[in-house]
């Protein structure tokens, strides 16, 4: 007994022999680096296997196969000595998970050879970065630093959807968020529209270092725009044609009656003076009759600015929020320099329409400021 006892603790550590009569054994049965089972082995007309029982764990039900069973109770009749037995036994279970894991890994979406073999095609693309998840349910494609984030199309065979992307749409471009038929065509799309907006993202980061950029306070990839800051009671909305960079881009005063016609004149009579051969930068300081624009204030100096404008109440005074649902800041501001609120326009319009005997002139409404009674006018917004 004792070289059997010494085989069955070398191969087995994890079995204790509990009893001798009857000869029992009680542990676990190692099946792989992360899969153990519980077993309790008697063999009562040892060293023979004859009317051998064994029980297992709650862990078994890892060995879903059908004819497992009929394998154990052929194995309890066929095997000479308790060693084999409970080898062979570890060769079965071994085995059934090897098969599970396969049959569970071909089973998803897209693990067989053609997506296999796509996914290949595509990790092959010059400077093409491809992440999977766990589950082989998000395929994630990268190029300098801007991603997209795919899935299958569960209306469509062999064909993805966009769930998530850095690049801005635009109207001349096919939405990407329809289904492409494959992952090359998405990581080319990718590296294409990533290459054309190279200028476009380069101009704007040019912006965000020399000027005070109030919108986006967080700028994305898809951000095309830039709110800057001119003083407290005026601001400039600036967008790029990001399919020629370097052209005038649309640009609105945005602030004070007052403040927004007089930098309206100055762009006017300088617009033409627009060159592709300038910096965008050089060409707003021409565009605004300026040397220079301002910084924005460090945390100190923002503590030092007093209570008016764009610098330190940037909230809706009618609303108190800084975006309005449809993610628009504050661009009205009241006229008067004692004041200076702001204002989103569909609050200011609503506030100016609820008023009976408030004037429309053309596209606008007059009445007075919500918060120094002051004149103060907006465009009409249509519902």
């Amino acid at each position: 007994m004792g070289k059997v006892y010494e085989d069955v603790l070398t191969w087995h550590p994890q079995l204790v022999l509990i009893s001798i009569k009857p000869m029992t054994w009680r542990g676990f049965l190692e099946i792989n680096n992360n899969t153990q089972i519980k077993i309790n082995l008697t063999v009562p007309n040892y060293p023979q296997m004859k009317n051998a029982s064994i029980k297992f764990g709650s862990k078994i039900h890892l060995i879903c196969s059908s004819d497992f069973a009929t394998k154990v109770n052929a194995l309890l009749n066929n095997a000479t000595s308790v060693l084999s037995f409970l080898n062979q036994l570890q060769r079965i279970m071994s085995n059934i998970l090897i098969e599970n894991d396969k049959d569970h890994f071909i089973n998803t979406n897209l693990y067989n050879f053609e997506r296999l073999e796509e996914l290949k095609n595509t990790v092959l693309i010059p400077d093409i970065t491809v992440c999977v998840n766990k589950d082989f349910s998000i395929i994630k494609l990268m190029y300098k630093n801007i991603s997209i984030e795919l899935k299958q199309d569960p209306t469509a065979n062999y064909s993805w959807m966009v769930v998530s992307s850095d690049l801005p749409k635009l109207k001349s471009w096919e939405l990407l968020e329809r289904s492409v038929s494959t992952l090359t065509e998405a990581a080319i799309t990718l590296k294409t529209r990533v290459d054309a907006l190279e200028d476009t993202w380069q101009n704007l980061r040019i912006i965000d270092e020399n000027c005070w950029v109030i919108d986006p306070a967080n700028p994305k990839p898809d951000h095309l725009y830039r709110r800057i800051y001119l003083n407290a009671a005026l601001s400039l909305l600036i967008k790029l044609n990001p399919l020629n960079p370097e052209s005038l881009p649309e640009i609105k005063p945005l602030g004070s009656d007052k403040e927004v016609a007089e930098c309206q004149n100055i762009i006017s009579e300088n617009s033409l003076n627009w060159s592709d051969d300038k910096t965008i930068l050089e060409n707003l300081y021409e565009l605004l009759n300026v040397s220079e624009l301002p910084q924005p204030p460090n945390v100190n100096e923002r503590e030092k600015i007093s209570n008016t404008g764009i610098v330190s109440d940037e909230e809706c005074c009618i609303c108190f929020c800084l975006q309005s649902d449809d993610g628009e800041i504050p661009s009205e501001i009241c006229n008067n320099e004692k004041c200076h609120r702001n204002f989103h326009t569909l609050c200011l319009y609503q506030w100016l329409a609820a008023v009976a005997g408030n004037r429309i002139m053309f596209d606008r409404i007059h009445g007075n400021c919500p918060n120094c009674n002051e004149n103060i006018s907006c465009h009409i917004v249509t519902m």
